[in-house]
């Protein structure tokens, strides 16, 4: 959405961390309208980047199935994996908001006889909340992870949408390290078959699924 070029208030916060191998930018804008739109960028450089879990075939103890199982255990290596997330939320008049995030993790991991990989992570997230408490959270999700060494080894991909109840509304985080935006965040799928009914999860779609997203992406 286009911005407004009447701004009541500016505010631009640029932190780099001195020792630290990140970098935040933030800016803050309000328009007329009463709408307020916030972006911000971040960078992460050879940090670790912690998976849900070591990619393994189910007969080494994992859960993802197109990983050999002569490899062994698949992990990142510590300092080694980049970040660039953007973030942007709308706050329109009436209270609902719209947040964006684009989300890019790149590393190398090793397997258990000590060959090497490379992964790309990508992530484009929009999240739809309305006014008021409770609030209702619509998720739109387009996942990828793929892993090569030599060539393409495994590559799991989905394009989602699901809806969540917020009771209180969510809180906008913008922690370097943090997977999502807000808090709280529910994802689609508990166990990877059922849409997570216990936390209120409905309205899952799955347009489109590649692979195994849910037992073989550990980001």
């Amino acid at each position: 959405m286009k911005r407004s070029l009447t701004l009541i208030t500016l505010s631009v916060a640029t932190i780099l961390f001195v020792g630290l191998p990140f970098a935040l930018v933030a800016a803050d804008t309000r328009g007329a309208d009463g709408t307020s739109h916030l972006k911000d960028a971040l960078r992460l450089e050879n940090v670790t980047l912690p998976w849900l879990f070591p990619l393994a075939h189910p007969s080494n103890g994992g859960t993802c199935s197109a990983i050999p199982a002569n490899v062994g255990a698949i992990n990142p290596v510590d300092n080694n994996s980049d970040r660039v997330r953007k973030v942007t939320r709308e706050v329109r008049a009436d209270g609902s908001q719209e947040i964006v995030q684009d989300d890019l993790k790149t590393g190398t991991a090793v397997d258990s006889t000590g060959a090497t990989y490379t992964f790309v992570y990508k992530n484009h997230l929009v999240l739809t909340v309305s006014a008021g408490q409770p609030a209702s959270v619509q998720v739109h999700m387009t996942d990828s992870f793929r892993l090569k060494r030599n060539g393409p080894v495994m590559t799991a991909t989905f394009e989602w949408r699901w809806t969540y109840p917020a009771p209180t509304g969510v809180t906008l985080t913008l922690d370097p390290f943090a997977d999502f935006p807000v808090d709280p965040f529910v994802f689609a799928t508990a166990d990877g078959l059922n849409p997570d009914t216990v936390n209120g999860v409905t309205n899952w779609q799955q347009l489109s699924t590649q692979g195994d997203p849910f037992n073989c992406d550990p980001l």
